[in-house]
């Protein structure tokens, strides 16, 4: 009986072993070009930030707290519409960008560039 059972737990042993998958490594070619791709494109959202940072102080004053909250903001604006997204997510979108833009400068400057209704479309539209 007690051989019976140690050759149940060896065979049970082995073909848990016999059974694991390994992993397939992942080309280091594929791995660098899917970085580069990645690192271009977050260079490009980040200069199209700077591009609307420098539209907005055309306009008005801006502070350097202002301009670092501005980029963060304006680089998801920017990685939100290089996605497919619908018309209806795109109005919610330029709606939650003005909103956040008020907070962030403020009643004052943002009634100053909301009159401005070129400027808004390029700070909230893609």
């Amino acid at each position: 009986m007690k051989k019976i059972i140690a050759v149940f737990v060896i065979m049970l042993a082995f073909g848990v072993n016999a059974n694991a998958q390994q992993k397939k490594a992942t080309p280091s070619t594929q791995v660098a070009a899917t970085n580069k791709a990645n690192a271009e494109q977050k260079a490009n959202f980040s200069e199209a930030a700077l591009k609307d940072i420098a539209t907005l102080s055309n306009y008005v004053k801006l502070t350097s707290q202002q301009e670092v909250a501005l980029k963060s903001l304006f680089e998801y604006k920017h990685q939100i519409y290089a996605q497919n997204i619908s018309e209806e997510r795109k109005v919610i979108l330029a709606e939650n960008i003005k909103g956040k833009i008020n907070s962030i400068l403020g009643d004052d400057l943002f009634a100053k560039i909301e009159g401005n209704t070129q400027l808004m479309n390029v700070l909230t539209k893609q």
